[in-house]
């Protein structure tokens, strides 16, 4: 995301706070419900007294879920906040929790944060990669590592290239597509427009994801559960989401914790050079 430097996406997917008997679930303040994309579902069972919770992954990507819980008069069986990774459209059992007394009153609430990504997977750092444009097309870095606009936690090494709406987009490794959206047409410099950024996430073998963001409407040429190879063509890239102007954001991460995620700086092949840093105002030529 960016202004002619960038604005990122999201770092999380979602916080639902949840009490036991009203049930009420509640969005983060200033998100747009209907945009946001729902990455779990947590679900509870009562039995003989124990009541556990289970989460359901509903995308085909890794998503990250951290569940932060206030138990009155109730004992959990595992340390809490909790956090693990979910496997793609996989159901897992999370935790349990038990009444500690009996006589007394009880209840318990939680609310719980998710975002793409493995918290184990460790990148292959020797891996170099291709620049994610038509070869011998040409673009410059609007905003770079620790960019002062946005790419600043876990964005930190997220790069920005300044290109026309349009302007084809390659895969920079190879992988499987694990995640799209091409459905919207909104954009601009307010946060507002977050949710509303086209995007294409690919998992790569060492189990990181790679996000293309701000592509054009009706632009991606690729679908879940797709092989593609670098260099491969796979979308069009636009002015959706959080974005001062177009450009393509593309950044390679891991979870760190459902609330956040960690992105890897990459080696780029590109002027027929490697470059282990890509610079911001420099422009770079896909080989």
């Amino acid at each position: 995301m960016a202004k002619e430097k960038t604005a990122s996406l999201p770092l999380r997917a979602g916080m639902v706070l949840v009490r036991a008997a009203l049930f009420i679930i509640l969005l983060a303040s200033g998100w747009n419900a209907a945009a946001t994309e729902k990455l779990v579902a947590i679900s509870s069972f009562k039995t003989n007294g124990i009541t556990t919770f289970f989460v359901q992954n509903l995308q085909s990507a890794d998503v990250t879920v951290t569940v932060e819980a206030k138990l009155n008069n109730y004992i959990c069986a595992k340390e809490l906040p909790y956090t693990a990774t979910v496997p793609g459209r996989a159901k897992i059992e999370a935790f349990s929790i038990t009444r500690d007394d009996e006589a007394k009153a009880a209840d318990w609430s939680y609310k719980y944060f998710a975002t793409w990504g493995a918290l184990t997977v460790t990148h292959d750092d020797n891996h170099i990669y291709a620049l994610p444009f038509a070869s011998g097309e040409s673009f410059p870095v609007s905003q770079g590592h620790h960019g002062g606009y946005s790419h600043t936690g876990g964005d930190a090494f997220a790069i920005d290239f300044k290109m026309p709406e349009g302007s084809a987009i390659h895969a920079a490794r190879d992988g499987v597509v694990v995640g799209t959206k091409d459905d919207s047409s909104r954009g601009g410099p307010s946060k507002k427009f977050e949710w509303d950024a086209n995007y294409v996430l690919i998992r790569h073998d060492d189990g990181t994801l790679g996000h293309y963001v701000h592509l054009q409407k009706g632009g991606n040429r690729v679908k879940v559960g797709e092989a593609v190879k670098a260099g491969d063509f796979i979308g069009r890239s636009g002015n959706t989401g959080h974005t001062t102007g177009p450009h393509l954001h593309f950044a390679v991460f891991k979870a760190a914790s459902g609330k956040t995620r960690e992105t890897v700086p990459v080696r780029f092949n590109g002027n027929g050079l490697v470059a282990g840093t890509l610079k911001e105002g420099a422009t770079y030529r896909a080989l």
